[in-house]
Parts: structure tokens; C-alpha cells; sequence
């Protein structure tokens, strides 16, 4: 379940259904930055909406509307992309490169320049760090190609930085069947 018209992010719900009983389900509440490349939704950003939810509740639906309405606020909030990268900016304190990559295009996008370089510096010299304990790890490896991409690009003539992520924006609303609902950004 997701928030239309998308713009920059997109932003909902997903429920997932529990392996230990038919009636257990969790709902989690995610937004995912459309400038960083994907073919598949993911839910790095959010978390967990309250605890586990059972079909069995005669409440259910007073307590997850309840719920999934608490969360509604901060989703409605992720408007710009100086939102996004807002909210992102508490992930940058893990060493997780995917929290690092969507903060520093986001706060390019925003036109946010200097921030965004020392951002892309923050990422390359993580995955720097964790290429030398792991060298064969692919995807690392494809978040620095991309990432110096962007830095060299913003160095050299910053619109075609974001020339190239509104490429990559493009893209993937186009990988991910979203073109319907896309609201120009």
C-alpha cells in the first residue's frame, strides 16, 4: 500500500505475513528514494509499525487504522527531497552504505551541493573501509561506481549530476511499474 501521487519517494506500507502462524502478520511503514537505482521495492528505510498483528483480533482494524495513522504524518511529510534526505540523515550514523548513497542524492537533489559532496566522501571512504575486510562483495562495489559517478559529474558540471539522477529516478519508476501514479518532481 502506497501514498499517490509519488514524487520523490516512495513512501506506504508493507504487510508480511508471519512464517509461524496463518494469523500473525507484521505491517511495516517504509519510504524508498527514487533517485538511487533499484528494480525491486525494498524497505531499508522505516520500521516496524507497533508489534506483530493477528487476524484473530476482533480489533484488528480499529487498532492497525490506528496504528498505520500515527505514521501517516511523517510519510505525508517526505514532500521534497530536502524531506528525504531529512529523514534520512539519522541512518548515516550505521556504516550501512545504502543509508549513505540515498542521503547524499537526496541532498543533491535538494541543491544541497557541498553537503551532498562530503556525503558522497562519506560513503566512498566507507565502502572503502569495508572493500579492504570484504573485497568481493558485488553490490558495494556498485554503489561506489555509481556514487563516484555522481561526485566526478557534480565536481565537473553539477547539473549533469542531476541530470543523471533524474535518469536513475526515471528509471526506476519505470523498473518498478510506478509511471501511473508519478507526480512530476
Amino acid at each position: 500500500m502506497f501514498i499517490a501521487p509519488i514524487a520523490r519517494a516512495l513512501r506506504g506500507f508493507h504487510f508480511d505475513p508471519s512464517a509461524f502462524s496463518k494469523q500473525a502478520f507484521y505491517v511495516d511503514m517504509f519510504f524508498m528514494p527514487l533517485c538511487v537505482p533499484t528494480k525491486h521495492v525494498h524497505f531499508t528505510f522505516g520500521h516496524r509499525v507497533k508489534s506483530g498483528w493477528s487476524a484473530d483480533d476482533p480489533n484488528l482494524e480499529t487498532k492497525l487504522t490506528l496504528a498505520m495513522q500515527e505514521e501517516v504524518p511523517f510519510l505525508a511529510g517526505l514532500n521534497t527531497a530536502i524531506d528525504v534526505a531529512r529523514a534520512l540523515e539519522p541512518l548515516t550514523k550505521t556504516h550501512n552504505p545504502h543509508c549513505h548513497e540515498a542521503f547524499a542524492y537526496t541532498l543533491l537533489q535538494a541543491g544541497e551541493m557541498p553537503a551532498a559532496l562530503h556525503a558522497l566522501d562519506t560513503l566512498l571512504a566507507l565502502i572503502d573501509s569495508v572493500k579492504r575486510a570484504n573485497p568481493d562483495v558485488t553490490w558495494e562495489l556498485e554503489i561506489a561506481a555509481r556514487a563516484l559517478l555522481i561526485r566526478d559529474k557534480l565536481l565537473d558540471k553539477p547539473e549533469d549530476a542531476h541530470q543523471q539522477l533524474a535518469a536513475w529516478e526515471a528509471e526506476t519508476v519505470r523498473k518498478l511499474g510506478l509511471q501511473e501514479f508519478r507526480e512530476s518532481p
